[in-house]
């Protein structure tokens, strides 16, 4: 579909899309009738697949040198797929768990709730990781006396329940639910409400 949707554009620089229109206008110009049609899949159809086995082939004796644009297509595919393999074997990586699948982050509008929303995510935040600078000991939760992380304050901490219900309709679920690719939308009132926004 692709290839006769660049076919059908005026603006394509590929040098080999060129080449096809020329020669078709070319075919055109000497009485051809020339039907372009799209197959959903070669899988299964016969002829399809004849047809696919043939045009493989030749390239194998293709002396045409290669698009710049489909090498760098297919490189970042490649390397996207490395990265993914050992990105999957990171389980025990905090961001892991919010973001198993490798893609860009739909970011905010707002400056502030980006730095707050990434703080998070990575789970070093002023409020939990301050005590490394000044070479102190790690902070407790005021209300259970817990180590505070970024999960105690998000999923774990009881004496917050309340307020999980209000803004979650639940006070169960894990850190995706809430810092996914798209966060929660009442993420920040909740952070807001228990007093913690700004020490994030």
């Amino acid at each position: 579909m692709s290839l006769l949707e660049s076919l059908r554009s005026s603006s394509t620089r590929n040098p080999l899309i060129k080449e096809v229109k020329d020669f078709y206008r070319h075919l055109l110009s000497k009485g051809a009738r020339i039907l372009f049609s799209w197959v959903p899949s070669h899988v299964g159809i016969t002829g399809n697949e004849l047809a696919d086995k043939s045009a493989k082939s030749a390239t194998e004796f293709l002396t045409r040198p290669i698009v710049y644009a489909d090498v760098r297509s297919a490189v970042n595919q490649w390397c996207h797929c490395q990265w993914q393999e050992k990105w999957n074997m990171e389980t025990n990586n905090k961001l892991h768990v919010i973001k198993p699948v490798l893609s860009y982050w739909v970011t905010k509008l707002n400056r502030r709730c980006d730095v707050v929303l990434t703080r998070l995510r990575i789970g070093h935040t002023r409020l939990t990781h301050k005590y490394l600078l000044f070479a102190e000991s790690p902070p407790t939760c005021s209300h259970c006396g817990d180590i505070l992380t970024v999960k105690h304050i998000l999923t774990d901490c009881v004496a917050v329940d309340r307020h999980r219900l209000r803004y979650f309709c639940s006070s169960s679920f894990d850190l995706s639910f809430l810092l996914g690719q798209i966060p929660h939308f009442n993420l920040f009132m909740y952070l807001k409400n228990i007093g913690v926004f700004h020490d994030i």
